[in-house]
């Protein structure tokens, strides 16, 4: 099956404000409640975090910062500093963050364009979850590089693969974005997600759409594997797990002096997050 780079409708500025809100909303309700992925998300790093001895996360390409916000509500976070960022930083969000949980929460509210290499994102464990596959295929090249660069340890997760099986069970999500408006109901927007998913329902089927795209965005595990070749030893200790119905890449950059043991160190499996 061929890699494509179709559009989301998540990604289009041109899309009103409040359909945007619902996807936004329906992505949610499935990785927070149905699949539990943040979660899922959050103890990995927190796991990779305490295992190397490192005090400091940055969630890249943050978005609205999933997983800064489900680690900040977690006391094994309590001692860590949690930095969200992004080529848009989205300050309503970040803003929130910090007025909920102060110090612990560090935002970047400068653009971060992570196709370059940035100081202040060394000496961290460096977080994408479900972003990768929103970078177009001729950029991502230059951001292995940049990350490679650091004295980081880089973790991708994805909660989807460029499967059949994949592009069905994102099919499924139909039905969680039909159920938004009572799923969410009592939340502020209670009208326009009655709107956008009942009266006018548009949205239903535009996350149906991202969903499969984003499945028909994702590198295999091998084509992972092959840009980490390209690399040729930038990358430190790679490991490269397809699980399921995901993908989770760890790698530390060239100048990191943390080392796997080799016996934690798969190049794939069948491992879940």
């Amino acid at each position: 099956m061929r890699a494509l780079y179709l559009f989301e409708f998540c990604d289009q500025d041109w899309i009103p404000s409040g359909a945007r809100e619902c996807l936004f909303e329906i992505m949610d309700a499935c990785n927070s409640g149905l699949r539990s992925f943040n979660r899922q998300v959050a103890d990995a790093v927190l796991d990779i975090a305490s295992t190397e001895g490192i005090n400091r996360i940055v969630e890249l390409g943050a978005g609205r910062a999933p997983v800064t916000a489900q680690l900040a509500v977690d006391e094994r976070a309590a001692d860590l500093t949690l930095v969200p960022c992004d080529i848009t930083p989205n300050e309503a969000v970040y803003r929130q963050l910090v007025s909920r949980f102060g110090d612990r929460v560090k935002p970047i509210y400068s653009s971060v364009d992570i196709t370059q290499s940035h100081a202040e994102l060394d000496s961290s464990v460096l977080v994408m979850a479900g972003m990768m596959h929103h970078v177009p295929f001729e950029l991502r090249p230059a951001v292995m590089d940049a990350l490679s660069r650091s004295s980081s340890t880089m973790v991708i997760f994805e909660p989807l693969k460029r499967s059949l099986l994949s592009m069905f069970l994102a099919s499924l999500a139909i039905v969680p974005a039909l159920l938004l408006p009572i799923t969410f109901f009592g939340r502020p927007g209670d009208l326009r997600r009655i709107f956008w998913c009942w009266l006018f329902p548009i949205v239903p089927p535009m996350f149906v759409w991202d969903g499969v795209t984003s499945c028909f965005r994702q590198w295999t595990a091998i084509e992972w594997q092959n840009q980490f070749d390209r690399l040729d030893g930038l990358a430190k200790d790679v490991e490269v797990r397809s699980g399921f119905n995901s993908l989770r890449i760890r790698w530390s950059g060239s100048k990191s002096q943390r080392r796997l043991p080799e016996s934690s160190r798969p190049i794939e499996d069948t491992s879940a997050l």
